[in-house]
């Protein structure tokens, strides 16, 4: 696997597509509402408890991906896929989700989705966030999977004040090193050079009250960091564990459930080192599968919950059957 031109231009290719809805959405729109822009919605969380933590998903929206955003893909084996899955084959309409978790009166979350710097099909997070009957304020931790535009574009409001007034923030150092140490600005792909602004502006609106950790080290209680490095050089999951069960929500290891569950070798033009990225997102795949962990996943259709099982040369994704007990 080479890092070829498709992959460096690939980056830059959300900007065109990230303001329109997935295509199946919006032919749906079409037709319920003969020609409407858009049709409402319902608030989406959903919550369950694991052991003494209730876990909540918050849904940011969704976005196409396009076969462009996929390098490694001829656009014709792309549509298969897609035609395998009963979608159009145009793009992968993908989720953007936020997990929450609360324990003892601590409200912790996990990514805080794109808000409105990707198009009007995301930034659904705060009302959602509403609906689970949770304010900004009450929010004391957030923790970051990454730092792409998806991940940290909540935590800033366009005046540039912080969203969540007594969070702090916490990632991976060598995540938050790479966007902004000088010695690795030529490491940033060209496309993804547009992250260290939004890194800049977390940084000042969240200024005394940003911190990182280091490889191997602790983060809070009953949270531990899972070093899942490839796709961002410091991106990361977090294992939680209660009555004797595990969740590892693991941030992008997949972006399109379609195509990387049964095609775990392909990757998309966001990965910083593709080449990791798959022999990460390979690695984690075999093992939440050998031991039958739950896992959530940020881009995983919406709740994002539910079970790896072995399907040939790929994997499956069995929807946790107990998601839905609160």
């Amino acid at each position: 696997m080479t890092i070829n031109r498709r992959h460096l231009l690939g980056g830059a290719a959300l900007a065109g597509t990230a303001a329109a809805f997935p295509l199946s959405l919006a032919r749906a729109q079409t037709s319920a509402t003969g020609g409407a822009a858009a049709i409402a919605q319902a608030p989406a969380f959903r919550r369950f408890t694991l052991g003494d933590w209730v876990v909540t998903a918050l849904s940011d929206g969704g976005f196409p991906m396009p076969a462009r955003l996929f390098p490694e893909l001829s656009e014709e084996d792309f549509a298969a896929l897609l035609e395998d899955a009963f979608l159009p084959p145009e793009a992968v309409p993908a989720a953007v989700n936020a997990f929450m978790l609360q324990q003892g009166g601590r409200t912790i979350l996990i990514d805080t989705g794109a808000a409105g710097g990707m198009g009007p099909s995301l930034g659904k997070l705060p009302e959602n966030m509403a609906a689970a009957g949770v304010a900004p304020e009450d929010v004391e931790t957030v923790l970051l999977t990454h730092m792409h535009g998806d991940h940290i574009g909540g935590l800033v409001a366009p005046d540039g004040a912080a969203v969540f007034p007594n969070a702090q923030v916490i990632v991976a150092e060598r995540e938050l090193s790479f966007w902004t140490d000088p010695a690795q600005a030529d490491a940033i792909p060209e496309p993804q050079r547009g992250t260290v602004a939004a890194v800049q502006g977390v940084q000042a609106a969240y200024e005394g009250r940003l911190t990182t950790f280091a490889e191997g080290g602790a983060v809070i209680d009953g949270v531990e960091p899972v070093a899942l490095y490839g796709h961002t050089p410091g991106h990361t999951g977090f294992r939680i564990s209660g009555g004797g069960e595990e969740l590892l929500i693991w941030g992008d290891i997949i972006h399109a459930a379609p195509l990387q569950l049964p095609s775990p070798e392909v990757y998309i033009g966001f990965d910083v080192t593709p080449e990791e990225a798959v022999a990460t997102r390979q690695r984690i795949m075999e093992e939440v599968a050998e031991e039958r962990i739950m896992v959530a996943g940020m881009h995983l259709p919406f709740p994002g919950f539910g079970h790896l099982s072995r399907d040939g040369d790929g994997y499956r994704l069995v929807p946790a059957p107990w998601q839905y007990t609160i």
